[in-house]
């Protein structure tokens, strides 16, 4: 009986090492709203002619999505031409204050956003799963995802991102 309990303990386990969507899928445009500018318009609209971008989702009180988000900033640091922006999951654009000084806290240049739109989630299955990555070629085009971001899922991202960039 231990077995059949330590087995699916980890069968669950391992399912939260990646997120909802998959290679495959796409990154479909949604209205959110930029707390750094105060400014509501798609960002994967705006990303469009990025050759690669990386979408986060997480909350507001996860030190773990923060940290995250400070090796999407490298990333993108050393990768110019990477778009990456994250979505606050538990904000809304009343909260924008709050989450503007938790990314600057952070030392978090690239966008910090709260949707909008609140069927945004029917596209990307968040489903309230903070540390939720997806990464996407130039057409939106899912090719990385993950559910956090270790030392194992961040060097994975940084060689595909290195990859796609050079070619």
């Amino acid at each position: 009986m231990k077995k059949i309990a330590l087995i699916l303990a980890a069968v669950s386990l391992a399912g939260l090492s990646r997120a909802a969507l998959n290679p495959g899928d796409s990154l479909t445009p949604y209205t959110i709203h930029n707390v750094s500018t105060g400014k509501e318009y798609c960002q994967v609209c705006a990303y469009g002619a990025k050759p690669a971008k990386v979408v986060a989702f997480g909350k507001l009180k996860d030190d773990k999505f923060w940290a995250d988000l400070q090796k999407l900033q490298s990333l993108q640091t050393a990768n110019p031409k990477l778009g990456v922006f994250a979505q606050v999951i538990d904000a809304k654009a009343d909260d924008a204050d709050t989450v503007k000084a938790e990314a600057v806290k952070h030392g978090i240049t690239f966008p910090v956003v709260v949707a909008v739109e609140k069927d945004w989630d029917n596209k990307y299955h968040v489903e309230g799963v903070s540390r939720t990555i997806y990464y996407a070629q130039q057409k939106n085009n899912i090719v990385w995802t993950s559910t956090g971001l270790d030392e194992k899922a961040a060097a994975e991202l940084a060689t595909q991102v290195k990859k796609d960039l050079a070619s």
